[in-house]
Formats: structure tokens, C-alpha cells, sequence
């Protein structure tokens, strides 16, 4: 036996004429579902940003005996070092240097003569869409030994986490979290973004490369995160009924059990079979979970069958969209 619809008591329900064939059966093919909204998601995502900005001694830093300079080697210079996200060589450039000093590929070169006051500048790091600052700071060293020499940095940069898809949206959370603007670009049409949250809005279902969101400070440390927008159309819930059983009760009576998921509906049902009780159809409130139907008036050790397709009202037989029809058979 088969069942995916809900049946009750034939004395419940109006008779049709009778000599219904099983032709009559509404089709099993029901019209596609109307979705009610639609969802979005991120997937090969790639993040693109720059953190982790130091400065290093290329050799110990030793201070001229006798005055309270900084005295690096030219060929020991400072070093600046720093992380790109995805794992490219980063460009570096520096405004507010002094005469004398000069920065290439990430190291900076002091000048011959004494440095005899602290020295501050600001470093850009740089690799594609990704920009990182640090201001730094060369300290002179007030002994020769221990060298007092420094230089230290304090970085200003952005990274954008790794998209989260929840709930039908992608949040993007960004490090800092405060003082960060973002901003999407490419996206699909009728889409919106706001506040780090992407969602679905009016766009049509399908697979957008190459979107990018981009988050920047104030001092236009920026990171730079492309994915693949994936938008999926929302379906309401269809009823589904299943686990369809007779269960022997008296010779002229049945009860038919079955379960009903994914939503309630009405459901229309008819059922075909000797007697008075063939082409009576109707009708019923279909709950979720187990249900009972009740079959009375049968002729003893008959064949009955129970056509059942869930519909869009009570009174109505058009197809809940999405939905099927089945049947029952039994044998009273």
C-alpha cells in the first residue's frame, strides 16, 4: 500500500455519481512551486589583506661612543617585515622621511652621519587592493652599551574574516571591528548590503562571479574580499504524506494511518470501490503527524481505493504546487 494524502470516513463527505474510474484520478505532475523569496550565500571566497607589520634591526643596534645617536651599518639596515593574506610580495613605500634616509623593498637605509633625534615617518605596505600603514619610530639611544638604540611601529590595518553564511545572508565582520566602512561592488542587482550583512533582496537566482566587498578605515587601510554570490530562489513548505497503513477494524470497516510533514494543508480525496461507497469524495483539514482515517460501509473482503492529492482549500482541487497524489489500496 501506498499513501501521500490524508482520508476520512466515507459517511462525512458528499457522494459523487457513482462509477468513478481510476482515470479520474487528478494527475500525479503538479504545477512548480511559486517561490516566496530567495536567499544568498558566499562561496570561493578570497581575502585579500595586509597585517603583522614589524621592524627589526638587520644587526644589533649600536649607538656612536660618545653621542646619543643611531648608527646602523648601510649594510645592516632596517627591516620591515609583514603577512599578506594570500601569501603575495608586498610593495612598501614611506612618506615623511628625512634626508639621508631611504627605503627599498622593505629594508630602510640610515644615513653615514649620526642620527641625533628621533625620527618618525609613515609605511604603506601595499600588495593589489590591500593597503596597511604603520607609523614608525626610530629611537636614539642615550648609551653605547647596552644599545639603546629602537625603532618601533604602530600599525594601522584592516582585515576582512571570512564570510558567514547565515540565515540567507553573509555577514562580513572586519578586524577592527569599529571605524571600518564597507562597501560591495559587482554584486548582483537588486541585492543589498549594509552594515557587513548581504541578503538576497530582488535578485534573480543564479551564480555571481567575481563579487567583492571592501572594507577601509579612515586612513585608508583597506582589505578586499572576492567571492561567487550563489542565489537561491525560497519555496513555502509542501505537504508530504507517507507511512500509509490499513488496519483490519470489522469486515465492513478500516482504518487507513499515515503521517503528513512539511506542512498542514486541505486535502481532496476520492475513493473508488464496490457499494455505496464508490465516488465519494471531500475534503479534510490534513494536520501534521499521524492521522486516521476512518472507513465504514465496506463490502466485506473488497478491494478499496483512496486517491488523495493535497489542494490549495477546502472546496478546491487544484494541486497544492509541488505537492502529489497518491493512493491507498486495501481489502476490507
Amino acid at each position: 500500500m501506498m499513501i501521500r494524502g490524508k482520508i476520512l470516513a466515507a459517511a462525512t463527505v458528499p457522494v459523487m455519481a457513482a462509477g468513478v474510474a481510476l482515470a479520474a484520478a487528478p494527475a500525479h505532475a503538479t504545477p512548480a512551486p511559486a517561490p516566496i523569496g530567495s536567499t544568498v550565500s558566499a562561496s570561493n571566497a578570497r581575502s585579500d589583506s595586509i597585517g603583522n607589520i614589524t621592524a627589526t634591526f638587520g644587526t644589533s643596534a649600536t649607538s656612536v661612543v660618545g653621542s646619543a645617536a643611531v648608527q646602523v651599518p648601510v649594510s645592516a639596515p632596517i627591516q620591515f617585515g609583514a603577512t599578506d593574506s594570500l601569501g603575495m610580495a608586498i610593495s612598501w613605500s614611506a612618506s615623511g622621511l628625512p634626508s639621508g634616509f631611504s627605503l627599498s623593498a622593505g629594508a630602510l637605509t640610515l644615513p653615514s652621519a649620526p642620527v641625533k633625534a628621533p625620527v618618525t615617518f609613515t609605511l604603506t605596505a601595499s600588495q593589489g587592493p590591500a593597503t596597511a600603514y604603520a607609523t614608525v619610530k626610530v629611537g636614539v639611544g642615550a648609551k653605547a652599551v647596552p644599545a639603546e638604540d629602537s625603532v618601533a611601529v604602530t600599525p594601522d590595518t584592516v582585515v576582512l574574516n571570512a564570510p558567514v553564511n547565515t540565515a540567507g545572508k553573509v555577514s562580513f565582520a572586519t578586524v577592527p571591528s569599529a571605524g571600518v566602512t564597507e562597501t560591495l561592488a559587482n554584486g548582483p542587482a537588486g541585492a543589498v548590503f549594509g552594515n557587513g550583512v548581504l541578503s538576497a533582496g530582488t535578485a534573480v537566482p543564479g551564480n555571481y562571479a567575481k563579487v567583492a566587498v571592501t572594507a577601509k578605515d579612515a586612513a585608508g587601510a583597506t582589505a578586499v574580499e572576492t567571492f561567487t554570490a550563489v542565489v537561491r530562489p525560497v519555496y513555502a513548505p509542501v505537504p508530504r504524506l507517507s507511512h500509509g497503513r490499513a488496519v483490519y477494524i470489522a469486515p465492513t470497516r478500516e482504518n487507513v494511518y499515515f503521517i503528513q510533514s512539511g506542512a498542514p494543508s486541505w486535502d481532496h480525496f476520492l475513493i473508488v470501490g464496490p457499494g455505496a461507497i464508490n465516488g465519494h469524495q471531500g475534503w479534510v483539514n490534513g494536520k501534521l503527524g499521524l492521522n486516521v482515517g476512518v472507513y465504514t460501509g465496506l463490502l466485506y473482503h473488497h478491494g478499496y481505493t483512496v486517491f488523495f492529492q493535497p489542494v490549495t482549500g477546502r472546496g478546491s482541487t487544484t494541486p497544492v504546487p509541488g505537492s502529489h497524489w497518491g493512493y491507498v489500496y486495501f481489502v476490507s
